[in-house]
């Protein structure tokens, strides 16, 4: 069985081979054979070409191959012999050359043809290079000097006015040395063809028309504030140093940037050569330590305020009170003002970032409930302030804060809101035996305990007859017997029942050591118990007369801390 596979596989590669040698040369075959031919036909038309149309090439190629063995043969020739001078050879050569000309007057026509384009393309490019870095520009000659060459006039104005300036600078403290002399003389230009190379810009005809300007004047290093020439230093190092030694007094260890205020420049040139316009560094660091202007004070007259003053001196009363912290609105005759800082020569800008911490409020939620009656309320969640920290970027100048901007602002504690529970259950209360009754209640801390008894017969303190009073008497008009009681304050009851002089008591703590005790009331009047809780307004008794009384009353006492203190304030009276 594997022999016969084997034999079929072998029978079937030999016949692929075979197909596929027949494929190749049929391939060849309609490949080739146009090949071949278009080969032919190519070299055919080569070998009509040349014969044909480079027939004058050959031509002209032998003949310039005859032309150079004849000229090397004459030239030998006239080597070889000793008789013929140098100048006799030179006397032969137009002869020589005409007898070339005749025999082979093509070979030059055909070289010229060839050559003559050539050198004229050489020409024409080396033109156009030439003229790609050449451009027009005014010469200007000065004081009967090439000083210089400018793109145009405005270029040249350009230069003679900074020129002008450099030199008035001489002039700027006083100086008066030159009069009415022209500074800076005109220059005469005229138009011309020069390299780019050789133009050049304001600042450089600047340096070269004060160079020849005849006067006095130095290389220096000019320092400018804000635009204006301050003075020249002859290094440029030295005025770096004075500038650099004042920022140094404001640099700290942290990130902080430190700038000047103005725009402070150096530019490097001629400038004259006197004191007035060159300092060494030490004059320099002096006039930058002066003031640019004094501190502006305001001395307080009769009737003035702060707004009053900041209008009158143009400024802010935020900005007075940021130069005042200590000021406060009420201010006395006498008293000075600070209305503007000192202003450094060159002032310090410091910009850098700071962080605080800032309270977020917390909000008040009011939460109705009938657990408690109306005016009650009751702190269920006490509120707290949450925190933030705020970081800004702030600028200071010459150590005072000018401004601040927010950059981030993160919550680091969350406030907490205050949840307060409302009392909503109507002040209504019906008594044990004395019908229905409303309570008063009119903001104070404790509401009215004696319903209907808006007499008081005896307030705390000292009495005529029978010395001190430790609490206040009310009665009720018409009759105070069987009128209720309520509780003045919602709390738990710590005793009900008789107690000697007072008759029948109940005593409410009402927390933080606060005890209300109520006297002399109706026997068998008590509905409530020891240990019971009670509701502000809800009734406990009824008035009556037991205990030491001359008639039916109620006896309403306050302790605070076990300490008899006077009722009125809790009940919002005087």
């Amino acid at each position: 069985m594997i022999n016969n596979i084997y034999n079929y596989i072998y029978l079937l590669g030999l016949s692929t081979v075979r197909r596929l040698k027949k494929l190749g040369k049929r391939i060849k075959s309609v490949v080739l054979r146009p090949l071949r031919a278009l080969a032919t036909l190519i070299f055919t038309a080569l070998i009509v070409i040349d014969k044909f149309t480079l027939k004058s090439f050959h031509e002209m190629t032998a003949d310039a191959k005859s032309l150079f063995e004849n000229t090397k043969r004459v030239l030998s020739e006239a080597r070889a012999d000793g008789k013929v001078t140098a100048k006799d050879r030179i006397k032969k050569f137009p002869l020589y050359f005409s007898k070339m000309w005749r025999l082979y007057k093509q070979v030059f026509v055909y070289a010229g043809n060839i050559v003559l384009p050539i050198i004229s393309l050489i020409i024409m490019l080396n033109v156009i290079f030439s003229w790609s870095e050449t451009t027009f520009a005014l010469e200007l000659t000065y004081n009967n000097k090439v000083i210089g060459f400018v793109k145009s006039e405005a270029e040249y104005k350009t230069a003679r006015k900074q020129a002008v300036d450099r030199l008035q600078i001489s002039t700027a403290e006083g100086s008066a040395e030159d009069g009415d002399e022209e500074l800076i003389g005109n220059a005469e230009y005229s138009l011309k063809t020069v390299k780019l190379s050789k133009i050049s810009d304001a600042d450089a005809i600047c340096d070269r028309l004060i160079e020849n300007s005849n006067r006095k004047i130095t290389n220096a290093c000019g320092v400018y504030i804000d635009g204006k020439f301050l003075c020249a230093v002859k290094n440029e190092t030295d005025a770096l140093a004075v500038f650099d030694n004042i920022l140094s007094e404001y640099e700290t260890d942290d990130e902080s940037s430190v700038s000047f205020v103005e725009d402070i420049n150096y530019v490097q040139g001629l400038y004259p050569d006197n004191e007035n316009t060159v300092w060494d560094a030490k004059r320099l660091s002096e006039k930058l330590a002066e003031k640019k202007s004094e501190a502006r004070y305001y001395t307080v007259k009769e009737g003035d305020t702060v707004s009053q003053i900041a209008e009158e001196c143009e400024v802010s009363t935020a900005h007075i009170f940021a130069l005042n912290p200590e000021l406060e609105e009420s201010i006395y005759v006498g008293q000075r003002i600070l209305i503007e800082n000192d202003v450094n020569f060159v002032q310090v800008q410091i910009t850098k970032t700071e962080t605080h911490t800032e309270k977020i409020k917390y909000s008040t939620v009011k939460i109705n409930t009938d657990s408690l009656y109306e005016g009650d309320s009751k702190v269920v969640v006490k509120g707290s302030d949450g925190e933030q920290t705020v970081t800004e970027l702030v600028t200071y100048i010459d150590g005072v804060r000018v401004s601040s901007k927010e950059v981030s602002r993160v919550t680091t504690k969350e406030a907490v809101d205050e949840k307060i529970q409302v009392g909503t259950k109507r002040n209504y209360f019906s008594g044990s035996s004395s019908g229905s009754y409303n309570f008063s209640y009119s903001g104070a801390k404790f509401c009215w305990p004696g319903v209907g008894a808006s007499i008081i017969s005896s307030r705390y303190g000292r009495r005529a007859l029978n010395g001190w009073h430790n609490g206040i008497d009310l009665c009720r008009p018409g009759g105070s017997m069987g009128a209720p009681v309520v509780a003045a304050e919602s709390g738990r009851v710590v005793y009900a029942g008789y107690e000697g002089m007072g008759g029948y008591v109940v005593r409410i703590d009402h927390g933080n050591g606060i005890v209300t005790m109520y006297a002399h009331l109706k026997s068998g009047s008590t509905c409530v118990r020891s240990g019971q809780y009670v509701s502000r307004g809800q009734q406990i008794a009824q008035i009556g007369g037991t205990g030491f009384v001359t008639g039916p009353h109620l006896h309403f006492e306050v302790r605070v801390n076990g300490n008899r203190v006077n009722p009125a304030p809790y009940l919002g009276i005087g």
